[in-house]
C-alpha cells in the first residue's frame, strides 16, 4: 500500500501542493513555519478524518483540508479525500494509523500500548475468549482496581492512590484549562510579545535619550561658559564710583535749579505787578488827596455857613414861615375894609364896623409880619452869599443845606478812598517785601544747587549730566547683564558658599562646578546635537514605554505566579507509577501548559483506560486461556521484523526484542543475556525500540505486504550516528518496497543524508 499522488488545494495558511511519489523514500525538507506539519496533517484528515481522535491537537486549522490522495494497493488506485477513507481499502482503524504508520518527532511510542498490542493480536491472530482466572489480579493490579469482584480505582498507597492521583488529574488538568482560557481572553501571549518589544524599545530610547541628554548637557555647558564669560566681561570694566543714585541726585539738582529759576523768574514778574501796582495806588492816592485838600481848606468856611444857616433858621424860622399868613392877612384888610365901607353905604352899620375892625386888625397883624419878614430876608441874602462864598452849589436858602451835605459827604468820601488806598499801598509794600524775601531765598537755594551740582560733576570726572548719564546707563547695562548670566549661573550651578562678595570667588567657583558638570559625561558628546523638542519626546516616550513595560511586567508576574503555582501542583502529582515519568511543565507559556494539559488527559486517560481495561478484560476476556496471551509474543519473535530492524538501528548492540505475557510489556535483550524493560533504556533507544516495534507490526497489520511511513523529523532528538543508523534501517525498508515519506526541518537530513542515499527531495518554502 503506497500513496502515488498528493494533491491538496486548501488547508488553511497552507499554499495549494501537488506531488506524485515517484521512489520509495523522499524527503520534505523545509525550515521552520515552511508548512510540514500542516501538510502532514492535511494528509492524515484526507486519509482518514476520525484521525483527531487518535491525535490530540491535530487540528491546527479549524476546517477540513480540499483535495486528494491516491493510494495504491494490490495493483489498484484508489482516490481518497472525495468521501472515501483508507479504512474502506484496508481494515484499519484511526488508532493503527496514529500508532504505526504515522510517526512524529519525539513521538516514537505506542499510544495505548497493551491495549493497542491486544487489539493488533485480536486482528490478526483471531484470538477468542475463554475463562483465565490467571490473570485476574494482574489485571486488577494493571488497572488498580479495588479487587477482582470492585471495578472503582483504588485508593490504596500501594497501588499509587489511583484514585486520589485521578481526582488531581482532573482537577488540575481543569484548573489549567480554565487559566489557558483566561489567558488566551487576556491574549498573554501577545503581552509577552509586546513586553519584550516595549523592553526593546524602551532599551533603543534610553540609549538614544542618553545621547540627548548629553548633549543637553554640553548644550548647558556651552550656554554656562558664555553665562561665566559675560560676567566675567561684564565685571571687569565696573566703576564703583559710577551710580544711578549719584546721577538720581544730579538729576533731581538739575530740576530744581531749572524749577528755582522758574520760581525766580515768577517771584520777579510778581513783584514788577506789586510795584507796577504800587504805582497806580500812589498816583491815585495823589489824585484823591489832590481833591481833598482844597475841600479841606473849604471845611472851615462851609462850617460857617453851617452855623450861619442855623442861626438863620433860630432867628428867622417864623418869619419865613408867616409869608404865606401875611398874604391871608393882607387880602382879609382888603376885604374886611371893603366890605365894612359898602356895608355902611348900604345901610348895615354894624356889619359895617365888624368888617371894619376886622378889617383893620387883619392890616395891623399884616403890617407886623411885613416888618419881621422884610427883616428874615435880609439875613436870607446874607447867609445865601456867605454859601456860595464858600463854595457851595445853592441857588436859595433851601440849597444850602443839601450842598452842605454833599460836601461833607464829598470829604468823606475822598477820605474814605484816601484811606483805602493806603491800606492798600501798605498791603503791596508788604508783598513786595515778601517776593523780595521769597527771591532771596530762591536764589540762595539755586546757587547752593548749582554748588552742590557743580561738585558732584566734579567727584565723578563728568563735564555734565548727559556725559555721566551715558556712563550710568552704560554701567547698569553691564550690570544687568552680568546679574542675568549670574542668575544663570546660579540656578544651574548652585550659590557660591561664601559671603565673600568678590566677583573673582563667584567666578572660580562657577568655573569649577562647570568642569565637574561635564566630568561625567562623554566627552564626544557634541551639543549641535542637542534638540530640546526631541528630548522632551523621549522623556516623554521613556515615561509612557516604563509605564507600559511596568504594566505588562505586571501582568506576567501575575502570569508567572500562577503558572509557578501551576507548577507546583503539577510537580506534586503522582504521576510517575502510571506514565513511567513524572508530568512536568516543559515551558511556562501556553503551549507549555497545553502540553501538560495533554500530559494530564493522558495520565488520566492512562488510569482510566488501565481500569477500563481490565474492567473490560474482566468483564470479556474472564475465560480466555493464559496461553491466549502468547500469541501477542509471536509478533516480536527473535526472527520478527521489529528485532531485526532494532537490531540494525542499535547496531547489534541489543540483540532481540520479545513480549512479556506475563507483564504485558517489551522486553530487551542485550548481549544475548541481559533483558531489559522499556523504561530502562535511554530516551533515544527507546524510540529506536518503538520504532522498530511499529515495523513489525505494521508487516502483521498489512499481511506482510509493503506499506507506508509518514515521519515528522522522527529522529529528531538522536545523535548524527543514531541519524544515520535509522537512516540504513528505513533504506532498507524502501529497498523491501516499503515507502517511506519523511518530513524534516534539519539541514543534515535535507543535505547531507539526501545526497548520502541519493533520495529525492522536494523543498517546502516559508509560509507567507
Amino acid at each position: 500500500m503506497k500513496l502515488t499522488d498528493i494533491q491538496i488545494d486548501r488547508y488553511g495558511p497552507l499554499p495549494r501542493f501537488a506531488h506524485e511519489c515517484e521512489s520509495n523514500f523522499e524527503v520534505f525538507y523545509g525550515p521552520n513555519e515552511s508548512g510540514k506539519t500542516l501538510l502532514l496533517e492535511a494528509v492524515l484528515k484526507l486519509l482518514e478524518p476520525d484521525i483527531e481522535t487518535a491525535i490530540p491537537h491535530v487540528s491546527r486549522v479549524d476546517e477540513s483540508p480540499s483535495g486528494h490522495i491516491v493510494v495504491e494497493t494490490a495493483g489498484t488506485e484508489r482516490k481518497l479525500g472525495d468521501g472515501s477513507v483508507l479504512s474502506d481499502l484496508i481494515d484499519l482503524s484511526p488508532r493503527h494509523l496514529r500508532n504505526v504508520f504515522v510517526i512524529r518527532d519525539s513521538d516514537l511510542q505506542l499510544r495505548d500500548e497493551h491495549e493497542f498490542y491486544d487489539s493488533v493480536t485480536q486482528q490478526i491472530g483471531d484470538l477468542h475468549t475463554n475463562e483465565i482466572d490467571a490473570i485476574q489480579s494482574r489485571l486488577v493490579e494493571r488497572g488498580r482496581l479495588t479487587s477482582v469482584g470492585g471495578r472503582g480505582l483504588s485508593s490504596a498507597r500501594s497501588r499509587g492512590n489511583a484514585a486520589a492521583v485521578r481526582d488531581e488529574a482532573v482537577d488540575l488538568a481543569g484548573d489549567i484549562r480554565t487559566y489557558i482560557t483566561d489567558a488566551e481572553a487576556n491574549d498573554i501571549a501577545s503581552v509577552e510579545r509586546e513586553a519584550v518589544a516595549v523592553t526593546t524599545e524602551l532599551r533603543r530610547c534610553e540609549d538614544e535619550l542618553a545621547l540627548q541628554e548629553a548633549a543637553e548637557t554640553w548644550d548647558t555647558h556651552a550656554t554656562l561658559t558664555e553665562r561665566l564669560t559675560t560676567y566675567r566681561e561684564a565685571t571687569e570694566p565696573l566703576d564703583d564710583e559710577v551710580s544711578r543714585s549719584t546721577l538720581d541726585e544730579l538729576e533731581h539738582l538739575d530740576r530744581a535749579i531749572a524749577a528755582a529759576d522758574d520760581e525766580i523768574a515768577d517771584l520777579e514778574s510778581k513783584r514788577a505787578s506789586l510795584r507796577e501796582e504800587r504805582t497806580q495806588l500812589k498816583t491815585e492816592k495823589e489824585s484823591v488827596e489832590a481833591e481833598l485838600t482844597p475841600l479841606e481848606t473849604r471845611a472851615a468856611d462851609v462850617d460857617e455857613v453851617e452855623r450861619a444857616l442855623a442861626s438863620f433858621r433860630e432867628a428867622h424860622g417864623e418869619a419865613v414861615g408867616s409869608s404865606r399868613g401875611m398874604r391871608f392877612a393882607k387880602r382879609t384888610a382888603l376885604v374886611g375894609l371893603g366890605m365894612g365901607g359898602v356895608a355902611a353905604i348900604v345901610g348895615s352899620a354894624i356889619a359895617g364896623v365888624l368888617l371894619a375892625v376886622i378889617g383893620g386888625a387883619a392890616a395891623g397883624w399884616y403890617g407886623l409880619q411885613h416888618r419881621s419878614v422884610t427883616a428874615a430876608e435880609r439875613e436870607q441874602e446874607r447867609v445865601l452869599q456867605r454859601a456860595q462864598d464858600a463854595g457851595l452849589d445853592a441857588a436859595g436858602i433851601e440849597e444850602i443845606a443839601p450842598a452842605i451835605g454833599a460836601f461833607r459827604d464829598e470829604v468823606v468820601g475822598l477820605r474814605d478812598r484816601r484811606d483805602e488806598l493806603e491800606r492798600q499801598l501798605q498791603v503791596t509794600d508788604q508783598l513786595v517785601d515778601e517776593r523780595d524775601g521769597d527771591l532771596q531765598t530762591e536764589r540762595e537755594d539755586r546757587r547752593s544747587n548749582r554748588e552742590r551740582k557743580r561738585e558732584l560733576l566734579q567727584r565723578v570726572g563728568a563735564a555734565d549730566i548727559e556725559g555721566y548719564r551715558k556712563r550710568v546707563n552704560t554701567q547698569e547695562t553691564l550690570e544687568g547683564k552680568r546679574n542675568q548670566a549670574a542668575q544663570s549661573l546660579t540656578d544651574a550651578l548652585g550659590t557660591p558658599p561664601t559671603t565673600e562678595p568678590d566677583p573673582e570667588v563667584k567666578i572660580r567657583y562657577w568655573a569649577s562646578e562647570l568642569d565637574a558638570l561635564v566630568a561625567d559625561v562623554d566627552e564626544h558628546g557634541d551639543a549641535a546635537e542637542y534638540d530640546p523638542d526631541r528630548l522632551a519626546t523621549l522623556r516623554e516616550q521613556r515615561e509612557r514605554l516604563t509605564q507600559r513595560r511596568d504594566t505588562l511586567t505586571g501582568q506576567l508576574e501575575t502570569h508567572e505566579r500562577r503558572l509557578r503555582g501551576l507548577d507546583d501542583r503539577i510537580q506534586d502529582l503522582s504521576a510517575k507509577p502510571f506514565l513511567g515519568e513524572s508530568v512536568s511543565l516543559p515551558a511556562r507559556s501556553m503551549d507549555g501548559l497545553r502540553d501538560v494539559v495533554h500530559e494530564l488527559d493522558l495520565l488520566i486517560a492512562r488510569i482510566e483506560r488501565d481500569a477500563d481495561i481490565a474492567r473490560e478484560a474482566l468483564d470479556i476476556f474472564d475465560g480466555i486461556q493464559s496461553e491466549e496471551e502468547q500469541k501477542i509474543s509471536d509478533l516480536f519473535g527473535a526472527e520478527s521484523r521489529a528485532a531485526a530492524a532494532f537490531r540494525t538501528i542499535t547496531d547489534d548492540r541489543y540483540t532481540g526484542v520479545t513480549y512479556d505475557a506475563d507483564g504485558r510489556a517489551l522486553q530487551v535483550h542485550r548481549d544475548g543475556q541481559e533483558v531489559l524493560t522499556p523504561q530502562q533504556l535511554s530516551h533515544g533507544t527507546t524510540e529506536q525500540l518503538y520504532f522498530s516495534a511499529r515495523v513489525g507490526l505494521a508487516e502483521q497489520l498489512l499481511s506482510s505486504e509493503p506499506g507506508f511511513f509518514l515521519l515528522d523529523d522522527a529522529f529528531l532528538p538522536a545523535d548524527r550516528t543514531r541519524l544515520r543508523e535509522g537512516f540504513d534501517v528505513l533504506r532498507e525498508l524502501a529497498d523491501d518496497g516499503w515507502q517511506i515519506l519523511y518530513f524534516t526541518a534539519k539541514d543534515e537530513v535535507g543535505t547531507d543524508l539526501v545526497e548520502a542515499h541519493d533520495l529525492r527531495c522536494r523543498t517546502l518554502d516559508p509560509l507567507s
